[in-house]
């Protein structure tokens, strides 16, 4: 006859737990049920760890955490359960040593006695979740050593293993030995210990990076079950539906961030993609980026992203073969270059094939080489393309006209050498490629925080010249510049937002 007290605890526990919490399996003279007890921490929770066997002038780390795993309570209700028989139970923990682990177990024996005759799971979990911390003296902080010292331990173990088949003889034998009567050892100490307490965390993983992951994921997986005000479209959307910048925590849904990051990668804006928050400092991670957009474009982010950090090196040149482009690495004082891709080696200053000790070919003889193309006859053009090659003298042809109108019209980048030409606005640049701020005047690198305070220091040779050179904004003198009403981004020098107004600033990159 069926037990009517232990179907009813069942379906009452299975409608106050969810599902992750509870399950159970109706046997036919017993129910098997796992119960998943999350431990409440305090806001300010850490795992402090060091490995015991250092002396103790060694100081322990430690980690912020906020979630831990579950203990796991394994529970076999017989049929004439709770009037007759009690439950018969196991209790798995990650996150304590074997024997406090059997100490819940007792107490979990404790409670059943006190309750006997009574269903007795709710109470159970009840304790598990918002008792065991006190019930253990755990306040704010969890030390693992044990656990962290029994990792390196059995990485030690391993390696003496490696060590006994590598090695014959005695001292195989030996080595072997010890690590027998080390078993053995702790094979006796192990008959004081509560079979039902059982340590569930796998043996082969860094303890710390484990709870690290597990937090982590358990941080992923609530987020994902919430509602949030998305702060651009301020729309209510479900976790899954939107994304979180670390470490300010600020939440945008899916849809916005992804146009946001589409616009910033189109523009080439790679480098910084900042979270929309004002004044927000928090970096998207390349993992966030490849969420939000398509792989076809996440290639191109991720292949400009190495671009722009490669300009930025200054031991990275490119392979100068059109068809390659390859970045190699160059040896400081080294004059020569071989690139692995396509196996050219070529002279890191003039980029012509290593020509040894040879010196590199002047400019001028280029450009001389140029002008007698240039006014060449039709049949002396076709003896000049047979003697140096047509393709290479209509390269040294654009090449030329490029730096020659590079140099009227353009400037380079202080950081990284960029090509710029400025089209309109102010005299304040920033660099598309390396988004650093120069003077367009005087080529100065400018403050990241106030990189208008080079136009109002009187010291400053560009003082006064913010807008020097655009139609219409030419000053007589100082007191004509002084009545002159900035726009209010121009004087605010204590704002952090002069990376947003990017009206004054037009670039444009040259192939070099």
């Amino acid at each position: 006859m069926e037990n009517e007290q232990l179907k009813d605890e069942v379906i009452a526990l299975e409608s106050i737990y969810t599902s992750e919490e509870f399950s159970y399996n109706k046997m036919k003279n017993h129910y098997e049920c796992i119960l998943k007890a999350f431990v409440n921490l305090s806001d300010n929770f850490y795992l402090t760890y060091k490995d015991t066997r250092k002396n103790d002038q060694v100081p322990e780390e430690k980690i912020l955490i906020s979630r831990l795993p579950p203990i796991i309570l394994s529970v076999k209700l017989p049929n004439d359960y709770p009037t007759k028989s009690s439950p018969e139970f196991s209790l798995r923990c990650s996150w304590l040593r074997q024997q406090i682990i059997g100490k819940l177990c007792k107490k979990l024996d404790d409670i059943w006695i006190e309750n006997k005759g009574q269903e007795i799971l709710f109470t159970w979990m009840s304790f598990l979740q918002f008792e065991t911390l006190k019930y253990l003296d755990i306040e704010d902080n969890l030390n693992i050593n044990h656990a962290y010292t029994s990792y390196n331990i059995f990485l030690e173990k391993q390696n003496n293993i490696k060590i006994v088949n590598s090695n014959d003889g005695n001292e195989a034998c030996g080595i072997q030995n010890k690590l027998k009567q080390k078993k053995n050892r702790k094979y006796k100490n192990k008959s004081i210990i509560d079979e039902r307490a059982i340590v569930d965390r796998p043996r082969d993983k860094n303890p710390v990076q484990y709870f690290i992951d597990y937090n982590d994921l358990r941080l992923s997986i609530e987020f994902k079950k919430n509602y949030f005000i998305c702060k651009i479209c301020f729309l209510d959307k479900s976790g899954e539906s939107c994304t979180q910048f670390k470490p300010c925590m600020h939440v945008f849904c899916k849809e916005c961030i992804s146009g946001y990051v589409k616009v910033k990668i189109t523009d080439g804006q790679v480098k910084d993609i900042l979270c929309p928050e004002e004044k927000c400092t928090s970096e998207a991670t390349p993992g966030q980026i490849k969420e939000l957009i398509s792989p076809e474009l996440f290639a191109k982010y991720d292949s400009t992203l190495l671009s722009a950090t490669l300009d930025t090196m200054s031991d990275i040149i490119y392979c100068p073969r059109k068809d390659c482009q390859y970045p190699v690495s160059k040896e400081n004082n080294e004059k020569m270059a071989s690139c692995p891709s396509c196996q050219y080696t070529f002279c890191v200053y003039c980029k012509m094939v290593y020509h040894g000790i040879e010196p590199c070919r002047v400019i001028g003889n280029k450009n001389s080489l140029i002008k007698e193309y240039i006014n060449a006859s039709e049949q002396k053009k076709i003896e000049l393309e047979n003697r140096y090659g047509k393709k290479q003298l209509r390269k040294y042809l654009e090449n030329t006209m490029s730096e020659n109108w590079i140099a009227l019209n353009g400037r380079h980048c202080p950081q990284c050498n960029t090509a710029i030409e400025k089209t309109d606005g102010c005299n304040k640049m920033t660099c598309g490629r390396c988004q650093t701020f120069f003077c367009w005047t005087c080529s100065e690198r400018l403050s990241k925080e106030k990189p208008y305070s080079h136009y109002e220091n009187p010291r400053s040779q560009c003082f006064m010249k913010l807008y020097q050179g655009l139609a219409g904004y030419e000053f007589e003198d100082e007191d004509e510049f002084n009545d002159f009403d900035f726009p209010a981004e121009y004087l605010d020098y204590d704002s952090d937002d002069d990376d947003d107004y990017l009206d004054e600033d037009f670039v444009i990159y040259f192939d070099e």
